[in-house]
């Protein structure tokens, strides 16, 4: 380089990177329900989330109007909101609330995108005089960021003095079903407390929710606990039991275990903080209570708690203990064996079914998801009759199909197609239960409820067991986004390639 010497490169100056945050976010939040039902239940939380009993009154009125072209949720009673209240109301992501049902500053807002396209709040706090009003005519629009709104006075709020008001009017309303049975149901259960106590009333179309009622047993004496966290923080419930066979016909199911609640509000249930369940054995299933976890952070879309929180380990291991005793005495309830017939016929009818599985190329639908398990033995009832032309033509044909041909190492639910048929067990489980998932020896189990009633219509014969164990099989697990038709589809070939089996026995 004609002696010249190259020039040392300079470090370059830090270059600033920004986050952000657009609009379209806050659109799939808002899409983020499961149903009208749960949208609902945000709007009505914000009104529990205000009331603490005295400020703006001692008692809550919540009213829901559904129409073909509006949706309003209106409370009286709570705190209500001023100027000062509905700007924090609208900061995406933040809660200055304490011990708060809602943590996160989301659901509200989101819930109204959810179920319309326009809406108007009106709203006064409790300690001041006067109604306020913002309106939004395009919730879905993103082309912009942030929105302003102006909030403006439209009357003096003399009927509402001393207490607190907000009314949500959801409008352009996107399709969707408005189930009122089952909303109604949902609220009774969620502010079962709330309402059995007469702090407040929930009405809907005009017909007053009632509370839940849990049918506890009147023999055993329920047990009121309390009980302070090394964090220095309490939680207190009680613990009783359900009355045996309370649901076998009509009702709302009600699940066994304890029932969790944040600031009065059922968050979840079913939960026994690391003990067995109802699963591994029905007396379990009469335990039921209610404990409330303020502290215990909740999850966005409040359908569990945060159990990965240092507050949750902390929590479990105190419950573990409350619950012990109940869980041992529960434990030693005995139930009646399952007799040697009826588990030789879910035995043959396991084997027929992996038989199914194998027919199922000729259909091509859910041959896939076990393959690779072989029955241990055709059942003895064929074994006895001998094997017939057609009978040794249709295992030649069996034998063709298989192996099937192993998928690609991209192939979608390749697990599913190199997993085996779990073993199949009779158990005496709750009466509103089928048939569920369970464990036996570290491997998954498929659980078939004695105590069903169409199970005891039936006297478990091989056509009802076979349909109980393809429901279940058939079901989308994990991420599988199966539609319903999809999901009728796979029972219904897998159903008739067990009838095809059946018949040749």
């Amino acid at each position: 380089m004609n002696g010249a010497e190259s020039k040392p490169l300079e470090m370059p100056k830090p270059v600033i990177i920004r986050e952000r945050i657009t609009r379209k976010i806050l659109r799939a939040w808002m899409a983020n329900y499961r149903s009208v039902a749960e949208a609902l239940l945000e709007l009505v939380d914000n009104a529990f989330d205000e009331f603490d009993g005295f400020h703006g009154g001692a008692y809550l009125d919540v009213t829901i109007k559904m129409a073909k072209d509006s949706i309003v949720v209106e409370n009286v009673g709570g705190k209500g909101m001023g100027p000062k209240e509905l700007n924090d109301w609208l900061n995406w992501g933040e809660c200055l609330k304490t011990d708060a049902i809602g943590e996160y500053g989301l659901g509200g807002k989101a819930a109204m995108g959810y179920l319309g396209n326009a809406w108007a709040v009106h709203t006064k706090r409790w300690d001041q005089p006067w109604v306020w009003e913002i309106r939004e005519d395009n919730w879905d629009d993103v082309s912009s960021g942030e929105k302003s709104y102006e909030a403006i006075p439209i009357k003096r709020g003399i009927q509402w003095e001393g207490l607190g008001y907000c009314k949500f009017e959801i409008k352009n309303l996107k399709k969707r079903r408005q189930d009122i049975n089952r909303i109604k149901t949902i609220l009774s259960n969620i502010y079962r407390k709330y309402l059995e106590e007469g702090k407040t009333s929930i009405t809907i179309k005009g017909e007053p929710i009632a509370p839940l009622v849990l049918p506890t047993y009147e023999g055993f004496k329920i047990q009121q606990f309390k009980e302070k966290m090394l964090q220095g923080w309490w939680i207190n419930g009680w613990i009783g039991r359900l009355k045996r066979d309370v649901r076998v016909r009509g009702g709302p199911r009600i699940i066994g275990g304890m029932r969790l609640l944040r600031k009065g509000r059922l968050i979840c249930d079913g939960e026994y903080f690391g003990h067995p369940d109802f699963r591994h054995k029905a007396s379990l299933g009469t335990l039921i209570g209610e404990v409330e976890l303020t502290k215990v952070p909740v999850l966005p879309n409040k359908t569990g708690f945060d159990t990965d929180s240092p507050k949750w380990g902390a929590v479990q291991e105190v419950m573990y203990k409350v619950l012990k005793p109940h869980i041992d005495d529960l434990l030693k309830q005995k139930e009646e064996a399952v007799s040697r017939e009826e588990k030789k016929r879910v035995s043959q009818v396991r084997e027929m079914m992996i038989e199914a599985l194998k027919l199922l190329d000729k259909y091509g639908d859910l041959s896939a998801k076990f393959g690779g398990d072989r029955g241990r033995k055709r059942p003895e009832a064929a074994e006895e009759q001998g094997t017939t032309k057609t009978q040794e033509k249709e295992e030649a044909t069996r034998k063709k199909q298989e192996p099937r041909t192993p998928p690609p190492e991209d192939a979608v639910g390749k697990l599913k197609r190199l997993s085996k048929m779990p073993d199949w067990e009779l158990k005496d489980l709750e009466p509103d239960i089928r048939s569920d998932w369970g464990n036996k020896e570290g491997q998954r189990c498929l659980l078939i409820n004695r105590k069903y009633c169409l199970y005891e219509e039936r006297e478990g014969d091989p056509l009802y067991i076979a349909e109980t164990a393809a429901l279940q099989l058939a079901r989308p697990e994990g991420d599988d986004k199966s539609s319903l038709e999809d999901y009728l589809n796979e029972v219904n070939s897998l159903m008739r390639a067990f009838c095809e089996v059946y018949s040749s026995y």
